[in-house]
């Protein structure tokens, strides 16, 4: 049981860099602590560089790299941009041609209804219960209209009941008897 309490603290393997002079000179200096607790620090490394690495030809060649770095950027989100702009553009011509199907519908049913009402009075007219004569060529009189437009009177003949159900709109053309 007590074998499971302690702690194991793994230790790190020496590198195979590490050449045996190296590690006797770091376990002089270091007697105190053990070596593994020691954070090594390695020198700077100097890259070597090109000989012709200054001339004008690599520094066009990187402000070449430079801009079409720059333009691939631009072209990437001038890219994302349309491509958001095509979607919405879509979405709203599907919304605007649904609203049209809605109203061609809505259309076609007030048409529809306005054509069953004019059945309806055409056949409530030539029923007989209504007193209405069908018009007689030779009883027709035009007259102009006045300067001021006069009220429609309705005849005494059309019961209220009637005409209650079935307004008449106002038309501003010749009146005929």
């Amino acid at each position: 049981m007590s074998a499971a309490l302690k702690s194991y603290v793994p230790r790190p393997l020496p590198s195979r860099r590490q050449t045996a002079t190296a590690r006797a000179t770091l376990r002089p200096r270091s007697a105190a602590l053990p070596v593994e607790s020691q954070p090594r620090v390695w020198p700077p490394v100097i890259l070597p560089t090109a000989p012709g690495l200054e001339s004008p030809v690599v520094r066009v060649l990187s402000q070449l790299h430079l801009v079409s770095s720059a333009l691939a950027v631009s072209l990437v989100a001038l890219t994302l941009l349309s491509y958001g702009a095509s979607v919405y553009v879509s979405r709203q011509l599907s919304q605007a041609s649904q609203q049209l199907n809605r109203l061609q519908r809505s259309e076609q049913q007030l048409t529809t209804a306005n054509e069953v009402l004019k059945n309806h009075l055409a056949q409530q007219v030539e029923s007989d219960a209504t007193g209405f004569q069908p018009p007689q060529p030779d009883s027709v009189i035009f007259l102009k209209p006045s300067a001021q437009t006069a009220a429609v009177v309705l005849p005494s003949q059309v019961s209220n009941r009637v005409m209650g159900r079935f307004a008449l709109p106002q038309v501003d053309v010749p009146l005929g008897y």
